[in-house]
Parts: structure tokens; C-alpha cells; sequence
């Protein structure tokens, strides 16, 4: 059968999400401002894969010319830069310009031996090669938290025949480790997030992980790794899809945050979920009856352009029991991984990670009261 082209593969996965997986909006949220940049690396040829995406804007650095193009280039109006393998064609003098970007909410994406160059020396302590070198094959991968936005339908979409295969487990795709691939581990196990792992990985080099990603800085950076790289071209037509996927996915979610849409399908609760109305959909069209106070629902001379206020606390040690059964106002997902303090509105009792915190403050209000949150 011949070998499914990228254009075809990329094509293929946003026909699927726009007419199978209820994501229409969102792609074309995507096609309408999503911007990202590519870099490429010696061994990374990201412009194969990324020009078949959808975006408003692809932009691509040959290795020739990041000495001339980045230095210059600002960063922050992209919303994800992928920084092909190896990653030693960074100028050091630009180390603290991807540190900023990071820093002030961009999302960065590095693959294989960029993970020597860039992210053990801009973002120390989380994630380091572990000094084995893996050999130039292709193993099978199992999907960590099938839940996670980055792999959201990958799952399922996988099972379908088109890309199984009568010897291929259902929750398992192949990845192509090319020669000298290097092996993560884990330096803050409770900062990383490894999504995808391998049982073949970490019994050959010692460490498992495939696909990880953590937080960085105050204002929702992420730096996202993948061991080999985005193009897998030994990896079959199961991993090949799967990348597509999981590199449409990324961007998919970190425009969703961007511009406030809730993907389908994701499951959102709070300290105080109401069960008659979905939360979210109180978050857009608050019940007027609520006790809370907005400008929609104050009556009388007294209220004209009033909004109130929320002073935001820390949730204290003896309440740490409940708050870790609930979700965080602002992304949806737990509080049992973290380690970094919880914080809570203090009129209505929403609940948020450190580093979302931060991030609802900077758009003003409470994500489930609607008051104006002050420290």
C-alpha cells in the first residue's frame, strides 16, 4: 500500500476533527490566529510536517539563516515555536529571549537532542538526557493519560481499522527512536508530565518516556519534549497519525486558551457544581438568581457599572483534603500532581492552581463568579 503523504496525513486529521470530533470551532479558531514558528535542526526537518498544518501563520528558520533571523524576530506574537533536533544551532545569545517567551505564556516544543542543548540549559532541574544513546529503531508506545487536551481522540482514533492493524494493541502505536535518540529522564517528577511512555524505551535505555511537558513561569508557559522526531518516518501509518494528532492538538489547545473556547467533551467541576445547569455554561451565562454580583444583575441606581470584588486566598492546610477533590476553575483538571500551593476565591469558593491563578487574574475576573480578583 503506498505510504501516506504528509499533506494527505494533515489533511485527513482536520477532516476528522472538523466532520467526526466536534471540533470544528476550535480548528477554525486555529486557521483564523494560530501562529507558530519552526526551526530547523541538523537531524529536524519540522517545515515537512508544519506547512501541512492548519494556522494563520507558519513560519520556518532554515538552519542557515537563525543567526540572521532570530536574533531579530519577536517571539511572542507566536503561540507555539518548535525548535528542531539538535538544537545546538541556538546562538547563546538567545537563550534568554526563548527563556522570556517561555516565561511570558508562549509554548515551546524541542525533539531528541534538543533536550541536551535547549532545555537542559535554559530550563534546568525538570528533564535531562540520561547519557545512554538509543539505537536507530522502532518500538511500541503506550498512552499515559489518554484524557490530556494534547492527546484528546487519539485513542479512539487509533482503534479505527484504518490505522490498526490485526497485530497492533489498541492502546499502542509505534515511534521511530532514530540512531543515538536520547533517553529523558525525569529530574522534578512532580512538575513533568509524561504522556506517552514505552516499556521497550526504559527496558533498553533505562528511561520510559516518549512524550512529556511541564509548566514554566507564572503566566501558562509550557515547554512539551518528544524523544526522535515530529516526522516519524518509520514509525508506520498508526504513529504517523498519532503525531499529526498530538502536533494539531497542541496548538488546538493552546488556542483554546487563548481565546477562551471550551473544547467538547471536557469534563469541568468545581467545589460548587450546580446540576440542573453544566458549569461551564454558567461560566458564560451566570444563573441571575445567584447571590453573587455582576453588572447584569444589579438592579437600581446603585448598581450602574458595579462589579464586585474577590480577594483570592491560599487554601489552607486543613482544607487541602477537600480542594484535592475538585478542579481548578480555570483549566479543569485536578490539584492531586501538584505540588505548588492552591489558591481560592474567597466569595465563591473557586478553586485554582498556582500558575492559573496568575493566569485568570490577568484576564480580571473570577472564571466561576465573574467578581474582580484582587490579592
Amino acid at each position: 500500500m503506498r505510504e501516506i503523504s504528509f499533506k494527505d496525513l494533515y489533511s485527513e486529521v482536520r477532516k476528522r476533527k472538523m466532520e467526526a470530533l466536534n471540533k470544528k470551532e476550535i480548528v477554525q479558531a486555529v486557521e483564523k490566529h494560530g501562529k507558530i514558528l519552526a526551526i530547523e535542526g541538523q537531524y529536524e526537518k519540522p517545515k515537512k510536517v508544519i506547512q501541512h498544518m492548519y494556522a494563520s501563520e507558519k513560519v520556518f528558520i532554515k538552519r542557515k539563516d537563525i543567526d540572521k533571523e532570530l536574533k531579530d524576530l519577536n517571539l511572542n506574537r507566536f503561540d507555539v515555536v518548535l525548535i528542531g533536533c539538535p538544537g545546538k544551532e541556538i546562538p547563546k545569545s538567545v537563550y534568554s529571549k526563548i527563556k522570556d517567551y517561555v516565561l511570558n505564556g508562549g509554548w515551546l516544543i524541542t525533539t531528541d537532542w534538543a533536550l541536551l542543548y535547549i532545555v537542559e540549559n535554559i530550563f534546568p532541574g525538570y528533564i535531562r538526557w540520561n547519557r545512554r544513546r538509543t539505537g536507530d529503531v522502532v518500538i511500541k508506545c503506550q498512552i499515559q493519560q489518554p484524557d490530556h487536551p494534547f492527546l484528546d481522540s487519539v485513542l479512539g482514533e487509533i482503534q479505527q481499522s484504518k490505522w490498526n492493524s490485526k497485530k497492533s494493541k489498541s492502546d499502542e502505536f509505534k515511534w521511530w527512536l532514530e540512531t543515538k535518540s536520547f533517553p529523558i529522564e525525569l529530574l522534578s517528577v512532580n512538575d513533568v508530565h509524561v504522556l506517552i511512555s514505552s516499556n521497550e524505551l526504559k527496558k533498553k535505555w533505562e528511561n520510559g518516556p516518549v512524550l512529556v511537558y511541564f509548566d514554566f513561569g507564572k503566566k501558562g508557559g509550557r515547554v512539551i519534549h518528544f524523544i526522535s522526531h515530529v516526522h516519524l518516518q518509520k514509525g508506520g501509518k498508526r504513529g504517523r497519525y498519532t503525531s499529526a494528532l498530538i502536533l494539531t492538538n497542541i496548538l488546538d489547545e493552546k488556542i483554546s486558551q487563548k481565546m477562551g473556547i471550551k473544547q467538547p467533551g471536557r469534563k469541568i467541576q468545581t467545589q460548587t457544581p450546580t446540576p440542573q445547569i453544566p458549569l461551564e455554561e454558567q461560566w458564560i451565562t451566570p444563573d441571575p438568581q445567584k447571590e453573587y454580583v455582576t453588572p447584569s444583575n444589579i438592579t437600581g441606581n446603585e448598581g450602574i457599572g458595579l462589579t464586585t470584588t474577590s480577594q483570592i486566598i491560599e487554601v489552607s492546610p486543613n482544607d487541602l483534603d477537600t480542594a484535592l477533590t475538585n478542579k481548578c476553575a480555570y483549566c479543569g483538571y485536578g490539584f492531586e500532581k501538584s505540588t505548588k500551593k492552591i489558591y481560592q476565591c474567597k466569595e465563591c469558593g473557586a478553586l485554582y492552581h498556582e500558575n492559573c491563578i496568575h493566569q485568570q487574574v490577568n484576564q480580571g475576573t473570577c472564571k466561576q463568579c465573574g467578581r474582580i480578583l484582587l490579592w
